[in-house]
């Protein structure tokens, strides 16, 4: 038998371990949480144990969540699918029962901890940024090549909480304490600007609602900070203001009357369907004849190609020219740069896409998403609007389940059921709920939702008096919202987001209030 020293230490080594495993190595995250569950039973100290569990309200809740999905088995259809959710939401018990009744890491221990999984996060950040600078044709969501740009988002969002707010690690501690307050702004600033080129819209929205929060919160008298933070989203709120602004600005190309003869003579096609793209009509000025004589001359890549990446030519040639407030005809196509000829054969469909402003970026992308959904009711591809309809499509299952659910394993195939009956482009897809809120209620009804909130609610009751610092409040939050628009639970990464940092609460999980030494 180990003794206790010895089991801590491995629980402290394995915990930073997880902490780079999760975002680095499905197979080595899930070698380790089975590692750290293996090290909780040899440990022994079933007594104490007990008495930590029974006293901990919020690993009650967390064993009510796996119990709710153990016994909607009783009621799917798909057992297969349903022993995959269960198996999938096996760490979800262990790691909280682990953490919760074993001692909180604090001191030197976290410090060392938090400081390796700071740097793995920055690593990983800097391999996707190389990534990006080194593949053709990557698409931004392939950047992080270890788990979901989304999950890593999440992540990253924390090293900021962390960088900001991390007591320990406060401005001017330290031996050399200007040099550690620019190593923290720099690294931050990178954490923000690698979540501008990943065009994490969620990770920027999460870290606007948990600022204004924790300000509230925690430094509402602090009002410099405050002003501060107003200053900020104002300005941000200016400055994606003016690019929509320039977006739907439109360019004298697209005033009346329209011409309906191109230079060489060819009948011109003005299909005035209203889908705007940087001031001008896409489907305006368009001469298919010439595009496609004029384009082969151009390029070795043909005109009714369809690239790697699944994009059609034709239409991200048009998107190009139109974005340029060019002619969709010789003229066009000869008024290319060789660089543009390039964007277009590796399916950049706008000249802003590949420019230097992130945000600008951002705004087209989701601007454009917007036109072509409201004039083609097209969903596929668009990351916003799938979301609306997969929302839609659970409501739906939802109202028809309204009680019981429809079981752990039956959630997708209710969903695609719906899409299918809705003749949605995305029925025949893998898409799940993409909310975790409404994945919950489809799968187990008003019934579990209420037993869940239940139990949620005397955990926050029972642990009102114990102190949450900054930091663990924003993860708190971060989780919270991540739930509207992922579904957080339904990955082994973002699983061990959700339950890792219990690891580093500071206080035993009970009722009391945690000593001043325990605090941050």
């Amino acid at each position: 038998m180990l003794g206790r020293k010895t089991h801590r230490t491995i629980y402290l080594v394995l915990l930073t371990l997880l902490g780079g495993c999760m975002v680095t190595s499905v197979w080595a995250a899930n070698l380790m949480w089975v590692l750290l569950g293996v090290n909780w039973l040899f440990e022994g100290r079933w007594r104490e144990k007990w008495q930590m569990a029974r006293q901990c309200r919020l690993l009650q809740a967390i064993v009510a969540f796996s119990i709710i999905y153990t016994v909607g088995m009783l009621w799917t259809t798909n057992i297969t699918h349903g022993f995959n959710v269960l198996q999938v939401k096996l760490p979800m018990l262990v790691v909280p029962l682990v953490v919760l009744t074993t001692k909180p890491v604090t001191g030197r221990a976290r410090h060392l901890i938090l400081g390796a999984y700071i740097t793995t996060i920055l690593v990983v950040s800097i391999i996707a940024l190389v990534r990006m600078l080194t593949i053709s044709d990557l698409p931004y969501r392939d950047a992080v090549p270890y788990i979901s740009h989304i999950r890593f988002a999440l992540n990253c969002c924390m090293v900021v909480y962390l960088l900001v707010g991390y007591r320990q690690w406060a401005i001017g501690s330290g031996r050399y304490p200007l040099a550690i307050l620019i190593i923290r702004i720099l690294l931050t600033l990178w954490m923000l600007v690698f979540l501008a080129l990943i065009h994490s819209y969620t990770a920027f929205g999460i870290l606007a609602v948990v600022s204004l929060v924790l300000l509230l919160v925690y430094y509402r008298h602090r009002w410099p900070l405050v002003v501060l933070w107003f200053c900020l989203a104002g300005a941000v709120v200016f400055l994606v203001g003016r690019e929509v602004k320039a977006y739907y600005r439109l360019i004298p190309q697209a005033s009346q009357p329209l011409p309906t003869l191109t230079a060489g003579g060819r009948a011109y096609e003005h299909y005035c369907d209203g889908i705007i793209e940087n001031g001008n009509y896409i489907n305006n000025y368009l001469c298919t004849d010439e595009l496609r004589a004029e384009w082969q001359r151009r390029s070795s890549v043909p005109y009714d190609s369809v690239g790697d990446e699944g994009y059609n030519l034709q239409p991200t040639l048009v998107r190009y020219l139109n974005a340029l407030g060019l002619t969709k005809d010789s003229v066009g196509v000869n008024a290319l740069t060789d660089k543009q000829v390039n964007d277009i054969e590796h399916g950049i469909a706008n000249p802003v896409y590949a420019g230097g402003n992130p945000l600008r970026k951002m705004v087209y992308v989701m601007l454009f998403e917007r036109e072509y959904y409201v004039h083609t009711h097209a969903v596929q591809g668009f990351t916003m609007i799938q979301r609306l309809e997969l929302w839609r499509a659970t409501l739906d299952v939802v109202h028809d389940h309204l009680w019981f659910g429809v079981g752990t394993g039956d959630v997708d195939d209710a969903l695609h059921a719906r899409l299918t009956e809705m003749d949605s482009s995305l029925a025949d897809t893998r898409k799940s709920t993409h909310s975790q809120y409404l994945g919950f209620l489809a799968a187990f009804g008003i019934l579990g939702c209420a037993i869940l909130l239940f139990f949620l609610l005397r955990a926050i009751v029972a642990h009102r008096s114990s102190h949450l610092s900054p930091v663990m409040f924003a993860w708190v939050l971060t989780v919270l919202i991540s739930f509207l628009t992922e579904d957080t639970l339904d990955t082994l990464a973002g699983i061990l987001f959700c339950t890792y940092f219990l690891s580093f609460r500071t206080s035993q999980c009970t009722n009391t209030t945690p000593s001043a030494t325990e605090s941050e």
